[in-house]
């Protein structure tokens, strides 16, 4: 099984690859990820690179932008955001795509640090938002990542000291998010 994830810099991390290839190995369904991740693109400059996602010809494709295109010097409105992710899954087919919502931000660290400046979690939660309608209007799957962040009593554990890039703790969940969700669409498929 081929499993493409297709984001910014959050998915440069190697783990999201070894971690996501390690969870469905345990859970019974072995598959191969190719990281398709650029640091600092947004889902404009995403669209760029969208030919050789789709080239892949994977299984299921995973789409991970958000953290880029939510922060104040991008010039990436929610309307262009709702847009470019449309573009994307339509482009990949809606049927074996999901977009993972963007992640919780710590806005104490980032203003700490000011290695992210622009970025906040209600800045977030409008291209959640829109990641949510996309998905719903198109037909891919959600992963709500976001929310696993944000209902966990210590969400800060799962992100760096810049506030946005992840912790392993961090790319724990995130793969693990991915991990289930492609099992999910396996059992699914033996059960009609």
């Amino acid at each position: 099984m081929k499993i493409a994830i297709f984001g910014d810099s959050i998915s440069t991390n190697l783990d999201m690859k070894t971690l996501t290839e390690d969870f469905l190995s345990r859970m019974g369904f072995p598959g191969e990820v190719t990281l398709f991740a650029v640091a600092g693109e947004d889902t404009a400059d995403g669209l760029k690179r969208l030919a050789d996602v789709v080239a892949a010809e994977a299984d299921y494709y995973y789409v991970f932008f958000g953290a880029n295109d939510a922060a104040a010097h991008h010039d990436v409105s929610v309307e262009d955001f709702a847009a470019n992710l449309t573009t994307i899954v339509t482009s990949l087919g809606a049927a074996q795509t999901a977009i993972l919502t963007p992640a919780y931000v710590n806005e104490v660290a980032i203003a700490a640090t000011h290695q992210m400046p622009g970025r906040s979690n209600a800045s977030v939660a409008e291209y959640k938002a829109a990641a949510q309608a996309v998905a719903s209007q198109t037909g891919a799957n959600i992963v709500d990542l976001n929310h696993a962040m944000t209902v966990y009593p210590g969400p800060d554990e799962f992100v760096g000291s810049d506030g946005v890039h992840f912790t392993k703790v961090g790319y724990e969940l995130v793969t693990s998010l991915i991990a289930v969700d492609v099992r999910s669409r396996e059992l699914a498929k033996s059960h009609v």
